[in-house]
This record gives structure tokens, sequence and C-alpha cells, in this order.
């Protein structure tokens, strides 16, 4: 009865674990989407694609998420870095660490 009990309690602690890490996940990427609206859609695009309002007065043009090729050349500490410290007519974002994590997992939705 004893074994019954502790497993059932093991069943519900892990149950437990994995709602919150589903919800946490969940929210990080609701953070990193309305981050990414609020920062990076002007020169990036909503779709991501470096196409966004702002794009026409950059040379070259913004990154696009959405090109594989992009992703080749690319990973989290590199985008981390972009959004600390700019690149070219990029300008850095004030953001901590929190955030950043959150639009780099935001962005990898982008990957085709």
């Amino acid at each position: 009865m004893k074994k019954i009990y502790l497993c059932g309690i093991a069943v519900m602690l892990l149950g437990t674990i994995v709602l919150w890490a589903e919800r946490s996940s969940g929210i990080e990427y609701e953070l990193g989407e309305k981050l990414y609206n609020d920062k990076c859609n002007l020169c990036h695009g909503r779709q991501g694609d470096g196409n966004g309002p702002a794009a026409v007065a950059f040379s070259p043009k913004p990154a696009n998420f959405t090109d594989p090729k992009f992703w080749q050349s690319i990973d989290d500490k590199k985008i981390a870095d972009t959004i600390r410290k700019g690149h070219g007519m990029m300008p850095a974002f004030d953001l901590s660490p929190e955030q950043i994590k959150a639009i780099t997992e935001y962005l990898n939705h982008f990957k085709k």
C-alpha cells in the first residue's frame, strides 16, 4: 500500500513538472512574440522575412529569418550577441537576459 501511495505522489509530481514546463515555455514564446513585435517587426517584418516597413531604408536588407541559409551560419549565442551589441545598421537593444532568450526562442519558429 505504501508503494502505491508513493508511486501516486511521484506521478502527480511528474505531471505537475511537465505542465509547468509547458506553461513556462508558452509564456516565454508569448513574451518573445511581444518583444519581437515591439522591437524587431519594424525592420525584420511580421513574417521575419526582412521586409518590415523600415527595411527599404537599409542596405543591406535586414536578416531574413525564414531563409534556411540564415540558420546555417547562426546560433542562439550569435543572435543574443547581435541583440545586445547591434550589427551593421541594427542598433543594440538594452534587454534583460530573459527577454533576449525569449526573442531568440521566438525567432526559432521562423526556421523552415
